[in-house]
């Protein structure tokens, strides 16, 4: 019961983010076809399996309909699995859950994202891919996109596919400023010069926001701001999921080169305190926004503002030079695959075959593409032709630092955007926004 408390008060925090994007209105829509591995089992040497899928993207508008035809077509080439799925909105997955563990129900699988690792795995509701999937398939993942999911150092859960932090472009307002996607900057010294000589051309302009960083105190944000302190070189957490050290080194430098950035864009109006991903989405849909940061499937909410907005749209990774110390290095984000524990041999095989049918290039180059621009994380998927509008930003996909997670990540995480405003807006000082972070971070850790 304790585990099961823990579990839900964590969780009610975990669904909460917006990092996915999530669209909860209803499709009827269906794509034509979906082609598939050229693998059939059929029944007669197999007695039926049903897995209960809990999967909140079945929700969502722009994948529902993906979804729906996935699963049919697989359970056309395995017709001894049935998948009855359970299909609840993003936040309201963590009722569902408890509802349904509460009654004796149990979880086969889960589609979700790998920040939900640590909850889920300290409540041993998920088992380890290892203990489930194929040898040679599980091998087939790339080390450092299996690393996102590690807690207790070992490994809970697989990506789908996997995006790192990425910098979204508007190419037409960059060029009517004489600039040249050929020149991204690589420095942060040069990334400050685009961004003042963006700011000056379209100073008065309708061009809202210059280089959008998200400030906002929710859950998603956090994640953004992790990643930016990683990129100048920071190490939030040691392995063993403790708090680093913060207060000198490297890290005191990250941290407060992080917050200096985020000042200069604050201060100079390049950017708008309090604003989370869907908003920057929004604006860079409506073509306000030069850049910002953010996941490759938040183009999903910027097609959905102009479904031309493909041509403008371009994407750069983070520069490589960051500050004193830092490599421009990004966390990996990922719509993930989490593995029911205490599956029986019959289940096992049945969500070995399902994970690996949508791990294959021939189901997901389409998806990859048209429904969540993302990257391959699988060599399965090493074929699959990623959208053009991430090519740009593709050299920094493997440029990535493994983080442990602890079980309070996501308020820790979050408390990062507290930091910020406090450090931007309110007026504290360097050290004493850096001792509360400290202090409101060990605090959720110890709980």
């Amino acid at each position: 019961m304790k585990k099961l408390l823990a579990f839900i008060l964590a969780m009610v925090m975990v669904l909460s983010m917006a990092a996915c994007g999530t669209d909860n209105t209803d499709s009827t829509d269906k794509p034509d076809t979906t082609n598939a591995p050229d693998t059939i089992q059929g029944s007669a040497e197999k007695e039926p399996v049903t897995l209960r899928f809990y999967n909140y993207a079945l929700s969502e508008k722009a994948k529902a309909a993906w979804w729906e035809n996935t699963i049919a077509e697989f359970e056309k080439e395995h017709d001894w699995i049935n998948i009855e799925t359970v299909t609840v909105d993003f936040n309201s997955m963590i009722t569902t859950l408890n509802n349904d563990i509460a009654s004796g129900q149990t979880a086969d699988l889960i589609y979700g994202e790998n920040a939900w690792v640590p909850t889920l795995a300290e409540a041993g509701f998920i088992d380890k891919p290892s203990n489930v999937l194929s040898e040679d398939f599980y091998n087939g993942y790339y080390d450092y996109a299996l690393d996102a999911f590690k807690y207790n150092d070992e490994v809970y859960g697989v990506p789908h596919y996997m995006t790192n932090w990425i910098i979204f472009v508007n190419k037409d307002l960059i060029e009517g400023a004489g600039l040249k996607m050929e020149d991204f900057p690589t420095t942060e010294k040069g990334l400050k010069e685009w961004i003042d000589k963006l700011g000056a051309h379209y100073k008065g302009s309708n061009v809202s926001t210059i280089f959008g960083v998200t400030t906002a105190e929710v859950p998603a944000t956090g994640t953004a701001l992790h990643a930016l302190f990683s990129a100048y070189g920071g190490h939030l957490f040691n392995d063993d999921g403790s708090l680093d050290d913060l207060t000198s080194g490297n890290n005191k430098t990250a941290m407060s080169e992080m917050l200096d950035f985020c000042d200069y864009l604050i201060d100079n109006n390049y950017t708008q305190e309090n604003l989370k991903l869907k908003d920057y989405r929004a604006a860079f849909g409506a073509g306000n926004v030069c850049m910002y940061i953010d996941q490759s499937w938040g183009y999903a909410q910027i097609g959905e503002v102009d479904q031309e907005a493909s041509k403008f749209t371009v994407s750069a990774p983070l520069p490589t030079t960051m500050g004193t110390n830092g490599k421009g290095d990004s966390l990996i984000s990922a719509h993930s695959f989490l593995l029911g524990s205490d599956l029986d041999d019959a289940k096992k095989e049945a969500v070995d075959l399902f994970v690996q049918y949508c791990t294959s290039n021939e189901v997901m180059e389409e998806y990859l593409n048209n429904i969540g621009l993302a990257f391959p994380a699988h060599e399965n998927m090493k074929d699959c032709k990623i959208s053009p509008i991430l090519d740009g930003a593709a050299a920094g996909s493997e440029h990535v630092m493994y983080q442990a997670m602890p079980a309070a990540v996501v308020s820790i995480e979050k408390q990062l955007a507290t930091t910020v405003l406090n450090y931007t807006i309110n007026g504290m000082s360097l050290d004493d926004a850096i001792a509360d972070y400290i202090q409101q971070a060990e605090y959720h850790i110890n709980q």
